[in-house]
């Protein structure tokens, strides 16, 4: 049976992304042709939706990002694009609904891109009242596609195809395509028109992204090859799902560890910090 994914190319895209959306909308017809992406970097680079609006589409973007804001501010002069200055996220002042609705926007959306590199998930959970006819959002295609595992909020670590697949049909949303890091879902009432489609995750996920963890009788260990994304410290980051945290915290790896893990974790919620917006800071020290 065939793949959306055997009509993949590239563009603007990475992983063949704009040959799939091309195709998928060849099915369903566009109607409001609006596009939103969150994390739109400077408009072109990886993007999903430059394929769209520099053919007509109208372009939502956000980008949080000063330089990248500015170029992408630049890059879109002559198309008919919406830029939004904005770090999208999961409390109320930055949810995606509540930033479009402080712009104005109330379009009907055909195509929703969401990727920032790690709270992907949780921008979809808060999803309550936009039904985009089609939602691309990335996962951690280091992550088995068979595994639901979650970081936790304020993450640069992502999630896994699984457990977005078990959010979207919560929302009424079916798997229909993957890429290397994305998964498309279509709103249930247009699922059936994909029929003649492979569309179950256990045939079109890929696997060539996942490095084994392989041990001897005796303990001792190999990896079956160089990580995608490296391998330099221990997560520090809280999951939901099963895992194995490694290494084993016992007494002594932990004192040993500790400080290291203290730092990181200043840095990490520094980092945080700094994302806020500026009433966030007023609100904690109960100023008006």
């Amino acid at each position: 049976m065939r793949k959306l994914s055997d009509y993949a190319y590239n563009v603007y895209s990475q992983f063949g992304e704009d040959g799939i959306i091309e195709k998928i909308f060849e099915i369903l017809s566009p109607l409001s042709r609006v596009c939103i992406e969150v994390g739109a970097w400077d408009g072109f680079h990886l993007s999903n939706t430059a394929n769209l609006w520099t053919n007509g589409w109208k372009g939502i973007l956000i980008e949080g990002d000063n330089n990248r804001y500015l170029s992408l501010m630049e890059n879109v002069k002559g198309y008919n694009c919406h830029c939004i200055k904005a770090f999208v996220g999961y409390e109320y002042h930055n949810t995606l609904e509540n930033i479009l609705k402080m712009e104005g926007i109330s379009e009907n959306v055909d195509f929703l891109s969401i990727d920032v590199d790690g709270d992907d998930y949780y921008i979809f959970e808060n999803l309550k009242k936009i039904k985009p006819r089609l939602i691309t959002c990335e996962f951690n295609p280091t992550i088995p596609f068979n595994m639901d595992l979650i970081s936790e909020k304020g993450n640069c670590f992502g999630c896994s195809a699984l457990s977005l697949v078990k959010l979207a049909e919560k929302k009424d949303y079916r798997l229909i395509a993957m890429t290397d890091t994305n998964c498309f879902f279509v709103r249930s009432i247009d699922f059936k028109k994909f029929g003649s489609y492979e569309v179950n995750l256990e045939s079109i996920a890929s696997t060539k992204h996942l490095t084994y963890f392989i041990t001897g009788y005796d303990g001792a260990y190999i990896l079956s090859k160089k990580p995608t994304f490296g391998c330099t410290h221990p997560s520090i980051q809280k999951f939901k799902g099963e895992y194995f945290a490694f290494p084993i915290r016992d007494k002594y790896s932990y004192s040993k560890q500790s400080l290291f893990q203290k730092l990181y974790s200043s840095f990490i919620y520094i980092k945080k910090i700094l994302k806020k917006p500026v009433h966030w800071y007023k609100n904690k020290k109960g100023l008006k």
